[in-house]
Formats: C-alpha cells, sequence, structure tokens
C-alpha cells in the first residue's frame, strides 16, 4: 500500500497514521494502527477494530479502492501472527 520513501520523514509518517485513522475510523471502534518503517510488513498497514464486525465493514469498504495509483489489498490477518508481531505474509 505504501513505498518506503512515503515512510522515511517522521513527518510523513505522522501525516500518514492520522489520515489512516481519520478514514478508518469511520467504519467502527478502531483499537489501534501498526504501520512498520522497516523489516517484515515494511509498507502495509495493519488495522485493528474492536469487533470483527467492525474489521469486516472496513474490508469491504476499502479493498480494490486505490491510493496513489496502488490498489489496497484488505483481508484478516492471523491472530496469532498479529499478537507476536509477524507482519510476513
Amino acid at each position: 500500500m505504501l513505498t518506503s520513501d512515503d515512510l522515511d520523514s517522521d513527518q510523513d509518517y505522522n501525516e500518514i497514521m492520522e489520515d489512516t485513522k481519520d478514514e478508518c475510523s469511520q467504519f467502527g471502534d478502531l483499537k489501534n494502527i501498526i504501520i512498520p518503517r522497516s523489516g517484515l510488513g515494511a509498507t502495509k498497514i495493519f488495522l485493528e477494530y474492536n469487533t470483527s464486525e467492525d474489521a469486516a465493514k472496513a474490508i469491504k469498504a476499502l479493498a480494490g479502492r486505490t491510493f496513489d495509483g496502488r490498489t489496497i489489498d484488505a483481508s484478516f490477518m492471523d491472530e496469532e501472527k498479529y499478537w507476536r508481531k509477524d507482519y510476513s505474509d
């Protein structure tokens, strides 16, 4: 979804976090946003909602949308991998 250039500066990173929060809060109670800046999962955005229903609303609304010419791929993540902070594919 993102490029490494998008995450280089703290200002850009913070703006992306805030924009993501503003956009994705409309789908339900957004509990956490994780955007790894390096390593596994870098350039991906991980959203945690308080309910699976809210997460499903976000997936339905976001999947297939475009951001800066790139198509969003939205899906559920394995919960155990999430809790282990294993952001690999």
